[in-house]
C-alpha cells in the first residue's frame, strides 16, 4: 500500500539512480575525476539509507553491493573500466526497475531474492583480496577462525543456566557479536534499538572496546561498545534483523558444553568427597533419580557462593536434560572432587565450542595531492560535531591528557569524513593537521583546520547540505573552483502535477471570464448607449488582462521544466547502442537549462529517442569507415536546445555519412512510395523529406533498431501532436540536422479570431500566421481553378477559407473596386493566402480537443469558448491544406 514515506522514497530514488547513471559516464570517460566518483556513491550510499527504511532486504543487499565496489574505485583498490560500468548500470538497471514495482504494487517482485543474491555475488566477486570472499557476501557467517567464544564463561551463571536448558530442550542456540562502527549514529543506526528487537533473548553482555578515556576527553559521538548476546530465534529472523549492518555481526551456533563453567570459593571438607564417590558410582549406573536426590541433599548444606554450590547447579541442570550425557557429568563431578582443578568436557562428549569471525574494518580513504582548505557544504549535524570538537579542544587539559584528547578527536573527525563521504584530499588534510599537533605538543594545527572547515570561502556553519541533484547545480553554478562564487542553493517544494493541473483550470476559466469584458463593453455602448461605462469596462479590463497574464505567466513556469530531464536519458543510450554497433560516438549536450512545458518534455521522449538511434544505426559510420572517409574515428552527435522567439527549439546534429538523396529515391521507388515520374521530379530536398513517410526505411534488413518504417513517422507524429514542426537537412559525407519547434507551452494556446461564412468565428493558431494583408480585388490572379496573388515579388496561392471548410461563398471577387482580407500563412515551409470575411482580435485560449463521436473530424484541432459563450471552433491548417 501506498504511504507517503513510500512516495516519497520512489521520486527520490529515481532520482538517485539518473545521478548515479550519470556520473558513471562521466567516470567512463575520465576515471579520475575525483568528484563525479563521490557524486555517485554519495548517490548510492543515499539510496541504501533511505531503502533501510522499509522492509526490502533484497533490494538493499544489491545497492550495498554496489556500494562496495564503488568503495573500492573510489579508494583506489579497483580499477574502473568500461565492463565494470556495464555492471555498475545493469545494477542500476535493475533497482529501478525495482523502483517501479515498488511505486505500483509497494513491494518487490517475486523472484527478487534470487536475483538479488545472483547479481550481489557477481558485484562482489569482482571486489579485490579478502572482499570478495563469501564472508563478505554473507558477513552473518557461521563459524570463523578469529575470535573464539570463550568470553561466553564472562557471562552470568543464571544467563547460561537458562540458555543451557533452552540448548538441551531441543532450541538452536545463536551467539551473537555485534560491533557498531564508530560512527553509526551518523548514519541514523541505533545498536540498542536492534539488540531490543532479538526475542527471546537469553543474555546480553555490553562492553567498551578499548579502555574508557578521561571525562575530559571524552567523545559522546564516538560509538567504542561491543554487544554479545545469546539467543534461540531463528536464524533468518536475526539475519533479517541485522540485514543493514551485516559487516558488523557475526553470529555462530553454541554447543551446550560451551556454557558450561563452574566459578566461585574454593571448597573443602570430608562431605564433597563422600559425595563425589557417590556421583561416580551412580553415573556409571545411570541412576539419575539417585543423582539428583544426592544433589539436592548436598546443595542445602553448600553455601550459593562456594565453588561446589556452582558444580552442583550445573548438575542438575545437566540431569534435567531430556537425555543426560555422562561425559559432562563427570567433568563437574571432577571439578568438585578437586577445588582448584579447571572443568574439562570430554572432546567426545560435545562438539568443540563455535568461533565468529571477528568484524573486518572499514579501510580509510587514499589520500591524494592536498590542496583543498574547505570542505565545502556539509551537513548540518556533521557540522554541530565539528563545532563540538573544536569547543573540546579548548577546554584546560588535565596534565599529559593532550595525547589523548587529540587522539579522541582526530578519530572523531576521521570518521566523519568517511561518513560523509569526503574527498581523499579533507582526510589527507586532517591526519597532517594530527601530526603536526602531536609534533608541536599543541592543539593549534587541528583548531586552525576545523576553523577552516567550520567557515570554508566565507559560508556560514548553518548552510545545509544539498541533495546530490543541488550538489551538481551548485558545482555548475560556482565553476567548482576556489575563487568561484558560492550561491545559496535554491530550496525545492515538490508539487503534485494534479495540483498544477488544477490551477492550469482555474485561470482558464479567468481567461475566458476575461475575454467576456470587451464583449460586454461593446454592449453597453451599442445597446445601453454609454460609452462611459464601455470605457470604465475596458480600463477594468486592462487591469484584469495584466494580472490574468502575470498569473498565467506565474504558473506556466511552475510547469516549466529543462530539457536535461529529457536529455539526461541519452548520454546512456548513446554509449549502450555504440558499443553494441562497434561505433565510437561522443555525445554533446548543448542548453540543457533551456525550459518547456512539462507535457512538451513528456511528449517528446520517444519522438527524440528515435532521432537519436536513427542517427546512431543509419547516420554513423563504424571507425575504419571513418578513417576511410578521412574523418576521426570518433563521430560526434550533437544535442542542442535554444529558445527562438516563442517556440523551443531542439537540433539534433551528427557528423555522419549524411542522407543520399538518390539512395532514397531509389528505396522509394522499390517499395512503391512514389512513381518513377515523381521522382524525376523530386528535388534533393524533398527526396529526403521523404524519410518522414509512414513506412519507408533504407535499412538493408530488419533489426531492433531500425528497418521498420517507423521511426521517423513516429517522431512527426509525436511533434505534430504538441502543435510543432520537423525540419531535416543533410549533406552526404558531413552529417544529418533534425530540427525540432515545439511551442512553448501545450497548455494555453494563442489564436488570432477570424470571421468568415457569414458571420462564423474561426481561430487559427499564431504560429501559422506569417501576416495580415488587404488585397485588392483587382490583384488577384486566376490560373484555371486556383487563384493566387503577388506578396513582395512572390506568387502566394489564394484559398477561400469558406470554400476549404464546404461553407457556401459570400465573397465575389473581380470588379476590383475593393479590398479583401488575407491571413497569410505558412504551413510546410509554404506561403498560402486565406481569403476571409474579417480579421477580428488576438487571444489566448484553453484548447479543448474534440472527444467522443467529434474525435475523428478532420481539420479541427479542437474548440474554445469565448467570453460571450459562443463556441470558437480552432482551425488545424497542417490537415486542411
Amino acid at each position: 500500500m501506498s504511504t507517503p514515506l513510500l512516495d516519497r522514497f520512489v521520486s527520490e530514488a529515481r532520482d538517485l539512480l539518473q545521478l548515479a547513471a550519470s556520473g558513471l559516464l562521466v567516470l567512463e570517460r575520465n576515471p579520475a575525476d575525483e568528484a563525479a566518483i563521490n557524486d555517485v556513491f554519495r548517490s548510492v550510499h543515499t539510496l541504501k539509507g533511505s531503502a533501510g527504511l522499509f522492509d526490502f532486504p533484497a533490494f538493499t543487499k544489491l545497492v550495498h553491493a554496489g556500494e562496495d565496489v564503488l568503495s573500492a574505485v573510489r579508494d583506489g583498490r579497483l580499477g574502473l573500466t568500461s565492463e565494470l560500468v556495464d555492471t555498475l548500470l545493469d545494477t542500476l538497471d535493475q533497482t529501478g526497475a525495482w523502483i517501479d514495482a515498488i511505486a505500483s504494487d509497494g513491494v518487490l517482485p517475486a523472484g527478487a531474492d534470487g536475483l538479488s543474491k545472483e547479481m550481489t555475488a557477481a558485484l562482489r566477486a569482482l571486489l579485490p583480496g579478502d572482499f570478495g570472499t563469501p564472508e563478505a557476501e554473507a558477513p552473518i557467517a557461521q563459524t570463523g577462525d578469529l575470535v573464539e567464544l570463550d568470553w561466553l564463561a564472562g557471562l552470568p551463571e543464571q544467563d547460561r543456566l537458562a540458555a543451557f536448558s533452552a540448548a538441551v530442550g531441543g532450541a538452536g542456540l545463536l551467539a551473537i557479536e555485534y560491533v557498531p562502527l564508530e560512527d553509526c549514529f551518523f548514519s541514523g543506526e541505533d545498536p540498542f534499538a536492534l539488540l531490543r528487537q532479538v526475542t527471546p533473548l537469553h543474555s546480553l553482555s555490553i562492553e567498551a572496546g578499548e579502555p574508557w578515556p578521561e571525562i575530559d576527553n571524552l567523545d559522546p559521538y564516538r560509538c567504542v561498545l561491543r554487544f554479545r548476546a545469546l539467543t534461540t530465534a531463528p536464524r533468518a529472523d536475526i539475519e533479517a534483523l541485522f540485514r543493514y549492518v551485516v559487516e558488523q555481526v557475526r553470529v555462530a551456533a553454541v554447543p551446550p558444553p560451551a556454557l558450561i563453567s563452574v566459578g566461585g570459593d574454593r571448597h573443602e571438607g570430608p562431605v564433597y568427597g563422600d559425595f563425589v564417590d557417590d556421583a561416580r558410582r551412580l553415573i556409571v549406573a545411570g541412576d539419575w533419580p539417585a543423582f539428583r536426590q544426592a544433589i539436592g541433599a548436598l546443595r542445602q548444606f553448600t553455601a550459593p557462593t562456594l565453588r561446589v554450590g556452582s558444580a552442583l547447579r550445573w548438575l542438575e541442570v545437566v540431569l534435567a536434560a531430556p537425555d543426560p550425557v555422562p561425559g559432562w557429568l563427570s567433568g563437574l563431578v571432577d571439578c568438585i572432587a578437586d577445588g582448584d582443578a579447571d572443568l574439562v568436557l570430554p572432546a567426545a562428549s560435545g562438539p568443540a565450542p563455535a568461533t565468529v569471525s571477528a568484524v573486518a574494518p572499514v579501510p580509510p580513504p587514499i589520500p591524494s595531492s592536498p590542496g583543498r582548505t574547505g570542505l565545502g557544504t556539509i551537513s548540518p549535524m556533521a557540522i554541530r560535531i565539528l563545532e563540538s570538537q573544536r569547543t573540546l579542544l579548548g577546554l584546560p587539559l588535565p596534565p599529559g591528557g593532550l595525547a589523548a584528547r587529540l587522539d579522541s578527536v582526530a578519530r572523531t573527525v576521521a570518521n566523519l569524513l568517511v561518513a560523509e563521504a569526503r574527498r581523499a584530499t579533507d582526510s589527507a588534510l586532517w591526519s597532517a593537521a594530527v601530526d603536526a599537533a602531536m609534533a608541536q605538543d599543541g592543539v593549534a594545527p587541528v583548531v586552525e583546520i576545523l576553523d577552516q572547515w567550520l567557515t570554508p570561502d566565507g559560508m556560514s556553519a548553518a548552510d545545509a547540505m544539498p541533495t546530490p541533484g543541488d550538489q551538481t547545480r551548485r558545482r555548475a553554478e560556482t565553476g567548482d573552483h576556489p575563487g568561484g562564487e558560492v550561491k545559496q542553493a535554491s530550496r525545492v517544494l515538490k508539487v503534485d502535477q494534479a495540483k498544477v493541473d488544477a490551477l492550469m483550470t482555474l485561470i482558464g476559466e479567468l481567461v475566458v471570464s476575461k475575454n467576456s469584458l470587451p464583449f460586454l463593453a461593446r454592449r453597453a455602448e451599442q445597446v445601453h448607449g454609454s460609452r462611459e461605462m464601455s470605457r470604465e469596462i475596458k480600463d477594468l479590463h486592462a487591469v484584469i488582462d495584466r494580472l490574468a497574464q502575470e498569473m498565467q505567466t506565474a504558473i506556466m513556469a511552475v510547469r516549466m521544466l529543462p530539457v536535461s530531464e529529457m536529455f539526461d536519458r541519452f548520454p546512456r543510450l548513446v554509449r549502450d547502442v555504440a558499443r553494441k554497433l562497434g561505433k565510437r560516438i561522443d555525445l554533446s549536450i548543448e542548453g540543457a537549462d533551456t525550459e518547456a512545458d512539462k507535457n512538451i518534455i513528456e511528449a517528446l521522449g520517444d519522438p527524440l529517442l528515435h532521432i537519436v538511434r536513427n542517427a546512431i544505426d543509419h547516420g554513423i559510420e563504424t571507425p575504419d569507415l571513418r578513417e576511410a572517409a578521412g574523418k576521426s574515428p570518433q563521430a560526434t552527435i550533437l544535442l542542442r536546445a535554444f529558445q527562438e522567439s516563442d517556440q523551443v527549439i531542439i537540433e539534433v546534429l551528427d557528423d555522419g555519412r549524411g542522407i543520399d538523396p538518390e539512395k532514397i529515391k531509389a528505396s522509394a521507388l522499390k517499395k512503391g512510395v512514389i512513381d518513377e515520374n515523381c521522382a524525376a521530379r523530386l528535388t534533393d530536398q524533398e527526396a529526403v523529406n521523404l524519410v518522414f513517410t509512414p513506412g519507408f526505411s533504407t535499412a538493408a534488413k530488419v533489426s531492433d533498431l531500425s528497418g521498420r518504417g517507423v521511426g521517423m513517422d513516429v517522431v512527426v507524429t509525436g511533434v505534430e501532436k504538441t502543435g510543432g514542426s520537423v525540419a531535416i537537412t543533410s549533406v552526404k559525407g558531413r552529417g544529418t540536422t533534425v530540427r525540432l519547434s515545439l511551442p512553448l507551452s501545450m497548455a494555453v494556446t494563442r489564436v488570432m479570431v477570424v470571421e468568415a461564412g457569414g458571420g462564423m468565428l474561426f481561430g487559427i493558431p499564431m504560429e501559422h500566421i506569417a501576416e495580415t494583408v488587404r488585397v485588392h480585388r483587382g490583384a488577384v490572379r486566376r490560373f484555371k481553378q486556383a487563384e493566387a496573388f503577388v506578396l513582395r515579388d512572390a506568387i502566394v496561392p489564394l484559398i477561400r477559407l469558406e470554400v476549404l471548410l464546404g461553407m457556401p461563398s459570400s465573397v465575389w471577387i473581380g470588379d476590383g473596386s475593393e479590398e479583401d482580407a488575407v491571413l497569410v500563412v505558412r504551413v510546410g515551409g509554404n506561403l498560402i493566402g486565406l481569403l476571409v470575411d474579417h480579421f477580428r482580435e488576438g487571444m489566448d485560449i484553453i484548447l479543448k480537443p474534440f472527444d467522443g463521436i467529434l474525435s475523428g473530424i478532420r481539420g479541427y484541432s479542437g474548440s474554445a469558448l469565448l467570453g460571450d459563450g459562443r463556441v470558437l471552433l480552432v482551425l488545424n491548417l497542417k490537415e486542411l491544406l
